[in-house]
């Protein structure tokens, strides 16, 4: 599983030895007035816990990062005042944003899941493609800032469960193609009730069966789905999805973080994909157990040039640090780099490698929030809201956490489940969004 907030950096000193880095939480002062909506009417429908994914992209081509930010919707019982909507914020480049979702064509009304921005069409533009409880949408930039909707046309809106999703150039063909996460067959009519005793709670995710991975192919106008034809076969529950040449053959690799199933590396052989995560050593973790994966991104830790893995896990998992040893084999270095203990009791959800203290090396966020809205009451040692964690490279040897040196702010508990980072205030270095479950953005 996986989501994210917005908090941007107050001020970098840098000594000669490592930056002095602080976040201030600014998202309402920014105008962005954005909340979750995830439809809870206590029916305790599996859907309700995840979502909330979030992109900063340039959608109007001046230069600055504007935000989209992707909404629930309704389920069941008494309609919300204000439907809800997926939301985009023009970046007015004062350090404020405006809401232009209605006027851009881009406020979809579906029960929303993650996102993913890309130049489909080749015409020199951002567009968006955002997954569903339901169909996926597609929508077409047409260069000034104003979407349409072309996901019939385009022949993407799956109506499935789709999670991550994102834009890749798979067959070096020049044009980007798309690759969608998928997560299990639930429907509201089929809702499962469990609890223990008299407490009522959400789900495990064992208890729906896992649905098939989607990979399209870019052929113009319209995309084909490719799935089976490319080896895209094996079954788990998708939450997180991230692309990389991580064997450096020239060609891009698919790694699928899932729930409670084995995860996948799709190692891209040019005519098909084969899935190799077992002898990658990327499928389990060093004990060889499957673990619940939420997030997931690839990045070069070590400054060796190939690209490492790091996933986000369930509570009393840990989170995963896979080290490339450049020869198509991960070793899972999580204890030898201090990223266990740190993340033992935490679910992690959105996680992004980024050098938050621009010294040359990439560090690690980690987004948290539990997906059991009431685990206090059923696991004394854990907590709906939590806070995140920074974790800084202290070049490429070992991660120090240091989230609380970061300022009040950093620490705040909440539900995350979306993490973005971009430099949206052009002033060199690096923001970053956390969006939370039923909550506000964080920024």
């Amino acid at each position: 599983m996986r989501r994210y907030a917005v908090l941007s950096i107050l001020c970098a000193c840098v000594a000669a030895a490592e930056a002095q880095v602080r976040y201030r939480e600014i998202a309402q002062e920014a105008g962005i007035d954005f909340q979750h909506y995830n439809g809870a009417q206590g029916e305790y429908y599996y859907v309700e816990t995840f979502g909330a994914g979030a992109a900063f992209f340039d959608a109007d081509g001046d230069g600055w990062q504007d935000l989209y930010l992707i909404n629930g919707a309704h389920l069941s019982g008494p309609l919300p005042p204000t439907p809800p909507i997926n939301r985009l914020y023009r970046n007015a480049g004062d350090g404020t944003f405006a809401d232009l979702s209605v006027a851009s064509g881009t406020g979809d009304r579906g029960y929303g899941m993650g996102c993913a921005a890309g130049d489909f069409d080749n015409d020199g533009d951002q567009d968006l493609y955002a997954t569903n409880f339901g169909p996926n949408v597609l929508l077409s930039n047409d260069g000034g800032g104003r979407f349409a909707d072309v996901t019939q046309i385009a022949g993407v809106g799956d109506g499935r469960w789709g999670t991550s999703t994102g834009f890749l150039d798979f067959d070096n063909d020049g044009d980007l193609d798309l690759f969608v996460a998928n997560y299990v067959h639930f429907s509201l009519q089929g809702n499962i009730q469990c609890q223990r005793g008299t407490i009522r709670f959400y789900c495990e995710p064992s208890t729906y069966a896992p649905i098939g991975d989607v990979l399209y192919r870019n052929e113009g106008r319209r995309f084909v789905d490719v799935t089976k034809r490319m080896g895209i076969r094996a079954v788990g529950r998708g939450l997180g999805v991230a692309f990389a040449d991580s064997d450096l053959d020239g060609d891009t690799d698919i790694y699928v973080a899932n729930d409670g199933t084995p995860n996948f590396l799709y190692e891209n052989q040019g005519r098909r994909f084969v899935e190799i995560g077992l002898r990658a050593g990327v499928q389990y973790n060093e004990d060889g157990h499957a673990e619940a994966g939420m997030g997931v991104d690839f990045g070069d830790f070590d400054n060796d040039g190939y690209a490492d893995l790091f996933v986000t896990n369930y509570s009393r998992e840990t989170n995963t640090l896979y080290w490339n040893d450049g020869r198509g084999r991960f070793a899972d270095f999580t204890a030898h780099f201090g990223l266990g203990a740190p993340s033992y009791l935490p679910l992690g959800f959105g996680t992004k490698f980024m050098d938050y203290d621009n010294d040359g090396d990439l560090d690690l966020y980690v987004g948290n929030g539990h997906v059991v809205d009431n685990i206090e009451q059923l696991d004394a040692d854990l907590c709906y809201a939590q806070p995140d964690l920074m974790l800084r490279n202290q070049g490429g040897a070992h991660f120090e956490e240091i989230s609380d040196q970061l300022g009040a702010d950093f620490v705040v508990e909440s539900v995350v489940r979306g993490a973005a980072a971009a430099d949206w205030d052009n002033d060199g270095d690096l923001d970053l969004l956390a969006t939370t479950v039923a909550g506000r953005p964080r920024l």
